[in-house]
């Protein structure tokens, strides 16, 4: 049973493999050059609520139990967050802004509208401007973040206003969130990690970081 639960989960890691497939640095492993910590890491991994090796983690498993630590990390950030998704992919798409990722942006555009960003934001932030409709809430959460990435610190009256929205969990958990993503951005930027085929980059490279 085990080696047929072994067989499936490299079914499954040799289509993602094709699916990132391109110029990359970290190129993904073969699934029949697995190691034996690389298989097990896989199989840990299909057995949790992703189900497969998340396609960007793919060039961590050079470094298994790496690989396996951030997909579990992830894994909470997405699954267990504490976070409106507005708030949430809010803070996704400055950080893909931040580090012109691509790959990111893509993914989560359509999500952020679809959990109520206005188009009109999301258009503004990719463009390196401050957003002119955000609500209250994205208000705060936006001014922490640009702070955070532009000064590496929060100014009082920022923090206060975002524990008064969110509380201390939210300040931790918002930290986690930019932590957990910032490592998958800089990790596909070092691999030069391609866009699925027919798509375009939609970023352009920033001369100044978002106001």
């Amino acid at each position: 049973m085990r080696v047929m639960a072994v067989l499936s989960y490299t079914l499954i890691a040799t289509l993602i493999a094709r699916t990132v497939a391109g110029q990359e640095r970290l190129a993904a492993v073969p699934p029949a050059a697995y190691t034996l910590e690389q298989q097990q890491v896989v199989a840990q991994i299909a057995a949790g609520p992703r189900t497969e090796m998340f396609s960007p983690l793919l060039p961590m498993l050079r470094s298994p139990q790496l690989a396996y630590t951030a997909e579990r990390f992830g894994e909470y950030v997405y699954y267990s967050t504490a976070f409106d998704k507005r708030i949430y992919e809010l803070a996704v798409l400055l950080l893909a802004r931040f580090t012109t990722q691509q790959y990111e942006w893509r993914v989560h555009y359509p999500q952020a509208i679809k959990a109520g960003i206005r188009s009109e934001d999301a258009d503004a932030i990719a463009a390196g401007h401050r957003p002119p409709h955000l609500a209250a809430d994205e208000t705060i959460a936006y001014n922490f973040i640009i702070e955070l990435y532009d000064r590496n610190e929060v100014s009082d009256v920022s923090y206060a206003q975002f524990i008064g929205a969110f509380g201390e969990r939210g300040v931790v958990e918002l930290v986690g969130l930019l932590g957990y993503y910032n490592t998958i951005a800089l990790m596909m930027n070092v691999n030069r990690t391609p866009l699925n085929a027919g798509t375009t980059p939609l970023l352009l490279p920033l001369a100044r970081p978002l106001p």
